[in-house]
């Protein structure tokens, strides 16, 4: 969903040079859902007044697109917020503007949004931008490694303004069948909204299968129920391996940890249960042909599964990684920021929150040990570790947790918090099965490789910078100082 932007205002007769393409946001992730009308645009804020509570969700501006011409009429704000209508998840359906690389009045490389009035100026109209979509289902052949249960849905190019779905098609599907990954449409620009837009909404979110007949466990029966998880039958389970398959232990490609698919335990091996979902993620290209030379731009699309815990964010994200990709595991001297920090701190909150930490830790809970996969269980699996919990059972009750990030909170705005970067995980210690190694933070969670989560690197470095800085005033902000009289000139 995008903030509705002003285009850029030309004054008449003035020269604009289109030099570059670019597709903004260059990663947009929607959301599954299967109503009728997508999501409404929203922000998420911190309360000032209590920042680990939890986040004030607010309606923002919001484009409204007409189902029949594909143009936008609208970007007012929504009285209220919705998640569902009709019973149904509403899907979040972002947007995709293509912005111009200009040069104009004497400035080079001015980025501005691609508007019909910039392409009249070069003698061209909405017609001139072709779109083409490509994106992929391939958790089928990242686990088989068949070339034939791969699964891909192509669109254009295409520069009319119809909806356009994204069928997925697999050799190992029954004939004529395809698996329904969403659909995209080019809007058309108005003298309203003159942008160049297109708008991916994501599937419904619905599970498909190898057959119809749910898979029991242990011996097959005469006479197997039908399946209720499964909407339809789609793969060939004659053609390809997927249904029934299992991890090989010994194949260096099956992730870590192995066996995330839904199956059922059969003679001491994971087998699948043959399902699909309709997740997808891929690229989306943009090209216009100016004064006869080709440009174009692209930018990622995925689909996810709905938010339905929107008021928070977890404590480890794609953008962390990207970020960290960007700039680097460490933080420089002028970007050590004490908002970015507490926001580390308020998102390990949010994610805790969210979690059954009684449960996770290892806790006996309701007289039952082992209630769900933990870390406690996974450190004894893989490593033969003693089995117990991770931290004192008391210390994981909600109001004890809330008490100790309450406290981290406040000791970094105050300065005296040096000791929370000392139980920071840092990343090359996630296999550290000691005591002390089990209990740093982020604790009970588990990162892709089968271990301990930790944060990237940049953020730890981050909040270390922050947490041991010194304040040198009573009621002014806190600075990073020197004991060096030279360098404190």
């Amino acid at each position: 969903m995008n903030t509705p932007r002003q285009p850029t205002n030309h004054r008449r007769g003035e020269s604009v040079a289109i030099k570059e393409l670019r597709i903004l946001p260059p990663l947009a992730i929607g959301r599954l859902g299967s109503a009728a009308r997508p999501m409404d645009n929203y922000e998420v804020l911190v309360d000032p007044h209590r920042p680990l509570a939890p986040r004030q969700v607010r309606p923002a501006p919001t484009f409204q697109v007409d189902p029949h011409s594909g143009a936008i009429t609208s970007a007012e704000t929504p009285p209220t917020l919705r998640f569902t209508e009709d019973g149904q998840v509403r899907p979040v359906a972002p947007f995709l503007e293509v912005w111009a690389l200009t040069a104009q009045r004497g400035r080079e490389d001015v980025l501005e949004l691609l508007t019909l009035d910039l392409l009249a100026r070069h003698g061209l109209g909405p017609e001139d931008v072709h779109w083409s979509v490509h994106v992929a289902n391939h958790k089928i052949h990242r686990r088989t490694g068949d070339e034939n249960d791969r699964i891909d849905a192509r669109v254009g190019p295409v520069n009319d303004h119809a909806v356009h779905p994204l069928n997925g098609t697999c050799p190992n599907f029954w004939e004529g069948r395809a698996l329904p990954l969403g659909h995209v449409r080019y809007l058309k620009p108005t003298p309203e909204f003159p942008g160049i837009r297109l708008r991916f909404t994501p599937a419904a979110g619905r599970v498909y299968g190898s057959s119809l007949q749910q898979p029991p466990p242990g011996p097959p029966r005469p006479d197997p129920e039908r399946d209720p998880n499964v909407v339809d039958v789609l793969y060939d389970a004659n053609r390809g391996t997927w249904l029934g398959y299992h991890d090989d232990p010994n194949n260096p490609r099956v992730t870590n940890p192995s066996q995330i698919y839904a199956g059922f335990t059969q003679q001491r091996k994971w087998i699948s249960k043959g399902y699909l979902d309709d997740e997808c993620d891929g690229l989306v290209r943009a090209e216009l042909t100016v004064d006869g030379t080709l440009l174009s731009a692209y930018g990622r699309i995925g689909a996810g599964p709905p938010a339905y815990a929107p008021d928070s964010f977890p404590v480890r994200a794609v953008a962390d990684e990207l970020e960290q990709a960007m700039f680097g595991p460490t933080v420089g001297a002028g970007q050590v920021s004490p908002e970015a920090a507490e926001e580390v701190v308020r998102r390990a909150f949010d994610t805790v929150r969210l979690m059954n930490t009684a449960v996770l830790n290892g806790n006996t809970v309701n007289g039952q040990v082992r209630g769900a996969s933990t870390m406690v269980a996974q450190d004894t699996n893989d490593t033969g570790r003693l089995y117990e919990p991770i931290m004192a059972p008391s210390l994981v009750d909600r109001s004890a947790l809330l008490n100790l990030h309450q406290q981290v909170l406040t000791g970094l705005r105050s300065g005296t918090a040096p000791w929370f970067a000392d139980v920071l995980r840092d990343f090359d210690d996630v296999g550290d099965l000691s005591d002390k190694g089990r209990r740093k933070m982020p604790a009970l969670m588990r990162g892709a490789d089968g271990r301990s989560l930790a944060l990237t690197r940049r953020q730890v470095d981050l909040v270390r910078k922050v947490a041991k800085r010194a304040i040198f005033t009573d009621n002014g902000p806190a600075a990073t100082t020197t004991s060096d009289p030279e360098e404190r000139g």
